[in-house]
């Protein structure tokens, strides 16, 4: 993975700065200590904290109490108790405070409370606790991890959604009119969901945080920037509504599964999603929430050029979930969720099996 700033976070641990090229600077600081990068970026260490700048400028201030980095844009971060601080070469700021971290700057402040963790990008973008944003960004999520949540969420609950009993109880439920395979819970192969919707390039799999990485405002795919965050989240509109705009010209529809949306500490998904895809590369389904008990359809549609696949719920236009359509033939992906082009969040779609009373 290569890193274009700022992109992971840990409590005790941040990795800054893009792929290495040149050595990095380690200063560990027992009981405090100042530094300041070739950049400008002031750093003062609390107690038994450690300061590490990469070779492109990022900053990183593992703290345990009271670390403090001042970068040269005028905005001060204060890590609290087992905090972190990393800021990017781009000028953003990540804090992984367990307890009272403080971001300040010339727009604003953030705190994160306990286990909370506050970022706020070069142009105010701020992401509180738990992963809540405002702004727009992605983190890494290794293939064990989401194989470790995936297999939580599935083996952790019942799910007895998407049955004929449900379908009956559940009337307002898109039923598609024709399957091209009539069991929608099973994972359909890349190569027979490519043929069927067109597809002649190889398998594109969109890794939110890795190899698709948002920072700073940009979006870089495979390191190199490729729109600014507004604008993908745009793209991503306008796939979703292209879908709902447009009506199917065949009855058949291949099943691509039901999904459980996930956070990353989630073990059970009260958030359902079941997708199929046509001919067309329109995407129909459904969308139930578990807990209000309620289902709305889903509209979308996939781009077979940059098999980016993009649904709405209802008529929540403002609202639109990204995946790449092989992603959605896999057991568990990463998944973006785009609030209109002010917010983007990261998320995780997990496979749900059969229920054994089907």
């Amino acid at each position: 993975m290569r890193y274009m700033g700022l992109t992971i976070i840990g409590a005790a641990l941040l990795c800054a700065g893009p792929q290495a090229q040149a050595p990095a600077r380690g200063f560990g600081g027992a009981r405090g200590g100042a530094y300041v990068t070739p950049r400008g970026t002031t750093v003062q260490a609390g107690r038994a904290a450690g300061v590490v700048t990469g070779p492109f400028g990022g900053v990183h201030a593992g703290g345990v109490q009271g670390a403090r980095v001042t970068t040269p844009g005028g905005q001060t971060i204060t890590g609290g108790s087992r905090g972190g601080i990393g800021v990017g070469p781009g000028g953003g700021v990540r804090v992984g405070g367990a307890r009272g971290a403080a971001t300040a700057g010339p727009w604003g402040t953030a705190a994160g409370g306990w286990r909370g963790g506050a970022a706020v990008g070069p142009y105010g973008g701020v992401a509180g606790a738990r992963g809540v944003a405002v702004g727009h960004g992605t983190r890494y999520v290794s293939p064990s991890v989401l194989r470790t949540q995936g297999a939580y969420v599935r083996g952790g609950y019942r799910y007895s959604y998407f049955t004929p009993a449900w379908y009956r109880t559940h009337t307002v439920a898109w039923v598609a009119p024709r399957w091209r395979v009539t069991n929608i819970w099973v994972a359909p192969a890349w190569p027979a969901v490519s043929v069927y919707c067109g597809v002649t390039a190889p398998a594109v799999v969109y890794d939110y945080g890795s190899n698709v990485v948002i920072d700073d405002g940009t979006v870089y795919i495979d390191g190199d920037p490729a729109a600014s965050a507004a604008d993908y989240a745009a793209q991503a509109i306008t796939l979703a509504d292209a879908g709902q705009r447009s009506k199917p010209s065949s009855d058949e529809w291949q099943a691509l599964g039901v999904f459980g949306l996930v956070q990353e500490d989630q073990k059970v998904a009260n958030q359902i999603f079941q997708l199929a895809v046509n001919r067309d590369g329109l995407i129909r389904g459904n969308y139930y929430d578990a807990v209000a008990d309620n289902t709305l359809p889903v509209y979308g549609s996939v781009d077979r050029r940059s098999q980016r696949a993009a649904w709405s719920i209802g008529d929540k236009k403002d609202t639109v979930f990204e995946a790449g359509l092989a992603n959605l033939t896999q057991e568990q992906t990463t998944v973006l969720v785009h609030y209109g082009k002010e917010r983007t969040q990261q998320m995780l779609l997990v496979r749900l099996e059969e229920p054994r009373d089907q």
